[in-house]
């Protein structure tokens, strides 16, 4: 018998309905001591603090998920760039890998679109499937109409047509922004 059934059975009453809500998804890396330690740190806002307890060498897309979110919310939009590029796309197409869970592309997409390439951001945006009801989708298309409101008709038509975006660029919101594997409305 599986571990999916085991819990389901246990939920389950002799009628067939449920005594108690079926626990989330089975994830691992929600309850790693390390990334669990970082949750800590992230919330008490001490991105820096959770930043260098982060292995710089590692290759764990959670790992560097949790390194870019950071590093956005130090408003480093750049270095998270760096990042989570590596986290999430395809070093030879410049596509989104498919295997990357959804959030860590969304996070990507932010900080491409905060950090100077907006244009970059909504096309790495527009490749993440079922994502238009997560908060940070719904943040990003926020931002881009207040940001495209600000324009003058030259700089608006200039973004329309050609995705060349006016010298100085969306503006982050004031909360925080990007998600981590543990937080409840990602859409993996």
């Amino acid at each position: 018998m599986s571990s999916q059934t085991q819990t389901k059975t246990r939920a389950e009453n002799n009628s067939g309905k449920s005594t108690q809500p079926l626990p989330p998804t089975n994830d691992a890396r929600r309850f790693d001591p390390k990334l669990l330690s970082i949750k800590n740190l992230v919330d008490k806002g001490e991105y820096g603090l959770a930043l260098d307890a982060l292995s710089k060498n590692s290759t764990d897309p959670e790992v560097l998920n949790c390194r870019g979110v950071c590093l956005m919310r130090m408003q480093e939009f750049t270095k998270a760039i760096s990042t989570l590029r590596v986290a999430a796309l395809n070093p030879s197409t410049f596509h989104a890998k498919e295997n990357v869970p959804a959030h860590i592309k969304i996070n990507l997409a932010i900080a491409l679109f905060f950090g100077g390439e907006p244009a970059g951001g909504l096309e790495v945006l527009a490749e993440v499937k079922n994502s238009d009801h997560h908060p940070s989708v719904q943040m990003i298309r926020r931002q881009t109409k207040l940001w495209v409101k600000e324009m003058n008709l030259f700089r608006r038509l200039d973004w329309f047509m050609n995705r060349i975006a006016p010298k100085t660029g969306p503006v982050p919101p004031s909360e925080p922004i990007g998600s981590f594997a543990w937080d409840k409305d990602n859409v993996d």
